[in-house]
């Protein structure tokens, strides 16, 4: 990310800071979250575009359940995609997440919220068939046999 474009988004959450309203999410989100600013860069959970570069972000908070960040991409709710954490240019941690909002704070910079979910490579290793890892993520009946693969039969 390049300074200027960090230091424009740091001057947005700074702003945003000091309108958060802990009232305002009461009853919202199942986990507390925590003010951190860290750099962080998201790619796709279905990387069919190989041509895609990394997404660089500048995460605003962080909880048990999910991130909060600013971007200067718009991003599509329910959209899938993996967050990569980073700390002196590396990657520490990889998490996959759903966007769960996104919204304009300024000219070129978004608000995103987003919610933790299981990563789309973990569960195709663990025998669930990847078609059904992006259909809107409704509940199959327990003991749907159709739904999992042995780990012997995962190619």
């Amino acid at each position: 990310m390049a300074s200027s474009e960090a230091q424009t988004l740091l001057e947005e959450l700074g702003k945003l800071e000091d309108l958060r309203n802990p009232a305002r999410c009461e009853g919202k989100r199942q986990f507390q979250r925590f003010v951190v600013r860290a750099d962080a860069e998201l790619t796709r959970m279905d990387r069919s575009n190989l041509e895609e570069l990394p997404i660089s972000i500048l995460l605003r908070d962080l909880g048990r359940g999910g991130i909060g960040f600013v971007c200067s991409h718009a991003i599509e709710a329910d959209s899938l995609w993996r967050v990569s954490f980073l700390q002196h240019g590396f990657a520490i941690a990889h998490m996959g997440m759903v966007v769960r909002h996104c919204r304009t704070v300024n000219d070129g910079i978004f608000l995103i919220g987003s919610q933790f979910c299981s990563d789309s490579g973990l569960l195709y290793q663990l025998g669930v068939n990847p078609q059904m890892v992006g259909e809107g993520d409704k509940p199959t009946a327990l003991g749907d046999e159709a739904t999992f693969l042995a780990p012997s039969e995962v190619e």
